[in-house]
């Protein structure tokens, strides 16, 4: 195969079409300049990224998880809690959680007093319960639902964690995790032959819409860069030429995330074409013309 012609196309988010986001978008792109004769064939490389490392750890997809109390009366109290958005250390969160507990609890109706402590060897959260009134002792428990704030608190998603009987307290049963997420997958409308489990029942691997994968290898409040090297990520297209692409960026646990600020990224178009079918073709049409000469020359002679 040999590439016949290449082009950059230098897309940023701010140059989206109406209703799209930072994080889905999609970019409109006259016909004829990303086009291809039939004899050729097209592919869409990301040559690099730049985006900044700003959106929060405490999102709407990982800000909500459910408490169970006991009212004064024993009734049951399911109820959620909403962290506010933002971008928290552990022990910001720490003191956070402990006002949004004990908030919740005040306005539900089972008036516990809950403590939040951070254990900074284990990296765990220990939250503890008791009442002013004593009436009856506290008993409680937390549960994830997927997504939920699981990662944040130290727990597993789609889980209930209760308290036993005669603890009043809790522990994570894991290190507490505050990045959102160690990776992004920047998503395209091209069909591309990459698989995960990110798409359908999330059960089985399949054909995805995945075009990269970005690690996040910098600090919050940075930027993320990433430059191909190997031209790893890559999607050959079947179309003759491209009007409108669409991309979305999303966690490493496939969830949607809100980014605060634009990026840009850079395309590399490639036009390539079949050197030994070029190859044969010539040959062919040499072979053609030869055999014409040749039966000209004979034609001649019988005359």
């Amino acid at each position: 195969m040999k590439v016949i012609d290449k082009k950059m196309l230098f897309v940023n988010s701010k140059e989206r079409e109406p209703g799209g986001t930072i994080s889905d978008f999609t970019i409109s792109v006259p016909p004829h300049l990303l086009t291809r004769n039939k004899n050729q064939q097209m592919r869409l490389i990301l040559n690099d990224l730049n985006i900044p490392y700003t959106w929060y750890n405490v999102q709407s997809s990982n800000n909500v998880f459910k408490v169970y109390e006991l009212n004064d009366e024993g009734v049951s109290l399911f109820y959620n809690i909403s962290l506010d958005l933002g971008s928290y250390h552990v022990l910001q969160l720490r003191d956070h959680l402990k006002k949004k507990l004990n908030d919740n609890s005040i306005s539900q109706g089972a008036s516990y007093i809950y403590t939040v402590a951070y254990n900074e060897l284990s990296a765990m959260f220990t939250f503890s319960s008791y009442k002013a009134s004593m009436i009856n002792a506290t008993s409680f428990g937390f549960e994830f639902g997927h997504p939920s704030a699981a990662q944040l608190l130290g727990f597993e998603p789609s889980a209930f964690y209760p308290t036993l009987d005669g603890v009043q307290s809790l522990v994570s049963v894991k290190a507490v995790n505050m990045m959102y997420t160690d990776a992004l997958y920047l998503h395209c409308d091209l069909p591309t032959t990459n698989i995960h489990k990110g798409s359908g029942d999330k059960t089985v691997y399949s054909l995805s819409s995945v075009f990269a994968k970005i690690n996040v290898n910098t600090v919050p409040f940075s930027n993320i860069i990433y430059q191909n090297v190997n031209d790893d990520f890559i999607t050959n297209i079947p179309d003759r030429f491209i009007n409108k692409l669409r991309f979305s960026v999303q966690t490493l646990e496939h969830n949607p995330i809100d980014l605060n600020d634009d990026f840009s990224l850079t395309l590399k178009l490639e036009i390539i074409e079949d050197d030994e079918r070029v190859i044969v073709n010539q040959n062919k049409s040499i072979a053609e013309l030869l055999r014409t000469l040749l039966l000209q020359q004979h034609v001649k002679k019988i005359g």
